[in-house]
């Protein structure tokens, strides 16, 4: 057993069930008092608890916006070990399509274990996220993009050729939504990253959603502010989901 996986058991109180590795990382599939998660050297990737659909953190502010749309198309880049995925299956079992793309083959391995049953159900592209997105020809309604390498989003997804190209992918009343985390590097891009979407979207931001270091980042091609809560606000209130509800109510502007 590696250190990392020593940590996550001893400190954490996490089994390690099953561990994927290459000289660069150490992918773990744990279980612990929370649920079932998904490491990346020992950072949190993915997670799910048994019987619950909201786990209470950042994933979840992607779960109201397919009310948005009457069945829509969803292209997700960065699948992780799926957490959203999982979610969005169970809200919406009928009502979305969603093709998601994962260049990591050692992450999609313990996604199958994460959520078996879900992989099934979705449209799997085992491939780099810039390189679909300059050839696909499909137009999607949202764009989710949750894709990470460690604790920061790929420098090329941050560039201005990438959000053109995700413009492109959108219908004319589409959305990309985008997990930004806040780590130290991402502090100091992430006003001129807000400005090159700000060239090409309404820009909208739910600030540290939950008490995390995260902010979602709703990017609209043509919907403001009001018409988005309006939709939004469809979302069934229950206990677990109050948190998403209220993170969008205090939506700022980006």
């Amino acid at each position: 057993m590696n250190i990392i996986n020593k940590v996550i058991e001893k400190v954490r109180g996490e089994k390690v069930i099953r561990t994927e590795k290459d000289e660069n990382k150490t992918l773990t599939l744990t279980k612990g008092p929370d649920g079932i998660s998904v490491k990346f050297n020992g950072i949190t990737y993915s997670r799910r608890a048994e019987k619950k659909i909201f786990t209470g953190s950042y994933w979840d502010y992607f779960t109201p916006l397919p009310l948005i749309y009457d069945k829509p198309d969803i292209l997700m880049i960065g699948l992780g070990g799926g957490t959203i995925v999982y979610q969005i299956n169970r809200l919406y079992p009928k009502n979305v399509k969603m093709d998601v793309v994962e260049l990591d083959k050692k992450m999609v391995e313990l996604s199958k274990e994460f959520i078996p049953e879900d992989i099934k159900k979705i449209n799997l592209f085992i491939e780099d996220g810039i390189e679909f997105l300059k050839k696909t020809k499909k137009r999607y309604e949202l764009v989710f993009l949750d894709a990470y390498d460690g604790d920061k989003i790929p420098d090329s997804f941050l560039e201005e050729k990438t959000i053109e190209d995700i413009n492109q992918v959108l219908k004319e009343d589409g959305i990309l939504a985008i997990n930004y985390a806040m780590s130290f590097k991402a502090i100091i891009l992430f006003q001129n990253y807000i400005g090159k979407l700000k060239k090409h979207f309404k820009v909208y931001l739910v600030n540290n959603p939950f008490g995390s270091g995260n902010t979602i980042i709703l990017c609209s091609k043509k919907m403001d502010k009001a018409e988005l809560l309006e939709k939004i606000n469809k979302m069934k209130q229950e206990d677990d989901n109050m948190h998403v509800l209220k993170g969008y109510n205090n939506m700022s502007n980006g």
